[in-house]
């Protein structure tokens, strides 16, 4: 089991770091478009659409979840015949009152009343319609990560992963107008550090010499903007599933990931895409993205370098999601929430490494180069992990105020003489009177279950923390 935990977290820190690379490299890989040109695969509605391929490959790991005790049963009842008989021939071990042998047996014999490890018996009405609202965040992802991926085209992969921390204070301004959740003086001081921390580093990416795989100074301010827009709509989406979709934390985070990957590659299939070949553009033929010219490149490029990088990213994605809920599943959201502040230091640090390593690609050097302003953004980055943990120790106070109030609520009506039904809620039970999510929400493409952009920290209120938090009660998968 220990070691399970330690290659999860040391997968998980391998994985995120080379996916935060290769959200980088693809855009800089090259190959011949429609007019006979080489030119890099600009394509950020491509491959989004990658990402969600990636994304629908935990539905096969639910699968699998449901499907490996149904092929183990008839062994199991092998097994349970072969003691039960070793038990009626061998009177001498005490038959019954064998304890041993009974456990083995009762280890052993399948259970008819056993549930699935979806969580209930078969697909009820409710079940079905909640698994079909995923297709509502499915939505706010797809359009954050397509501003994200545009986003990420004009600036180095460390200023992108940086700016995410954005979605702490828009997280916490959504919280509070549309859930009425009550900030303490930890999340002001929280917010106020990343809004600082955020500006440093903006700051330092727009006065930074241009590099190599960065925009125009114009550019770099545009891809900023649309970082931060896409950071505002993720926060949009907490606070919708942590109001819509509360009564859908019976499903395995398997389950989750794996719809919102299949709808997002629905969505991007039927609509995103169609529409991007019909808006005006830069791409070839004046379109804004020609899905025609990303097929010809990927499949016409004689070297296939293309499909390559993108075959490989859509895994690394898959195998960062599965490590990323073993890691929340064994250590908690507040160990993750420490390992993906050190992944995006790790891009960074590899970047810097790539650059004054010399590592090219078609004779331009890769990563990032370090220079008079890189200081300012270090210290902006140290400041927004400091405002993004703050932050999080308000979320625990807040915790530990609700529970004490629940506590007390549980003791009143213990001691109440008559039991008072209220709208349907019995005197035992507390009612709730706000929503209470955190900062913070993963994005399914680049950094599944990132904090509050850089720090990765999972909101309590969202979908998928509550799945993790009920199978880290028992239904967990530990194949990792």
């Amino acid at each position: 089991m220990a070691l399970s935990k330690w290659v999860a977290v040391i997968g998980m820190l391998a994985f995120g770091t080379v996916s935060s690379i290769m959200s980088k490299v693809n855009f800089e890989v090259r190959g011949v478009n429609l007019n006979g040109k080489v030119v890099p695969f600009h394509k950020p509605w491509f491959c989004v659409l990658v990402m969600f391929v990636g994304m629908s490959g935990c539905l096969l790991l639910f699968v699998s979840s449901l499907v490996s005790p149904l092929l183990a049963r008839p062994a199991k009842a092998k097994e349970s015949r072969k003691y039960k008989k070793l038990m009626t021939d061998n009177p001498s071990l005490g038959g019954e009152e064998n304890a041993y042998l009974q456990a083995l047996i009762d280890n052993t014999e399948p259970s008819e009343e056993q549930e699935p490890e979806g969580g209930s018996r078969g697909c009820t009405w409710g079940s079905c319609l909640g698994m079909l609202m995923i297709a509502i965040p499915s939505a706010f992802d797809l359009v954050a990560t397509v501003l994200m991926s545009i986003g990420l085209l004009y600036v180095t992969v460390s200023i992108y992963q940086m700016m995410r921390g954005a979605e702490l204070v828009f997280a916490a301004i959504f919280s509070v107008l549309f859930l009425g959740k009550k900030l303490y003086k930890l999340h002001y001081v929280g917010i106020a550090c990343a809004v600082v921390g955020i500006s440093m580093v903006g700051i330092a990416s727009i006065l930074s010499p241009e590099q190599n795989d960065t925009g125009t100074k114009a550019q770099q301010v545009l891809g900023i903007s649309l970082i931060v827009l896409s950071q505002a709509i993720q926060a949009g989406q907490i606070c919708f599933e942590e109001h819509f979709m509360k009564s859908l934390d019976f499903m395995k985070p398997t389950l989750v990931v794996g719809l919102e990957g299949l709808y997002g590659t629905l969505l991007q299939c039927l609509l995103v895409l169609p529409v991007a070949q019909i808006l005006p553009g830069d791409d070839v033929g004046g379109k804004l993205e020609n899905t025609k010219d990303s097929l010809h490149m990927i499949f016409d490029t004689k070297d296939h370098i293309i499909l390559i990088t993108l075959i490989f990213t859509a895994f690394i994605m898959l195998f960062y999601n599965v490590l990323g809920m073993q890691v929340t599943g064994h250590l908690g959201a507040l160990f993750r929430a420490i390992l993906e502040t050190t992944r995006t230091l790790l891009a960074w640090l590899v970047g810097l490494g790539m650059y004054y390593g010399n590592v090219t690609l078609y004779g331009e050097p890769l990563g990032e180069s370090w220079n008079d302003y890189s200081y300012l953004q270090a210290a902006g980055f140290v400041i927004l992990v400091s405002g993004t943990l703050i932050y999080g120790m308000g979320d625990e106070k807040a915790r530990e105020d609700a529970s004490g109030a629940e506590s007390e609520n549980i003791v009143i009506a213990a001691g109440s003489t008559e039991a008072i039904d209220i709208g349907g809620i019995p005197a035992t039970e507390p009612i709730a009177t706000s929503f209470t999510p955190t900062s913070a929400r993963r994005n399914a493409y680049y950094d599944f279950s990132t904090a509050a952009a850089s720090v990765g920290s999972i909101p309590t209120g969202s979908l998928l923390a509550r799945s993790l938090a009920n199978s880290r009660q028992g239904s967990f998968p530990r194949n990792g």
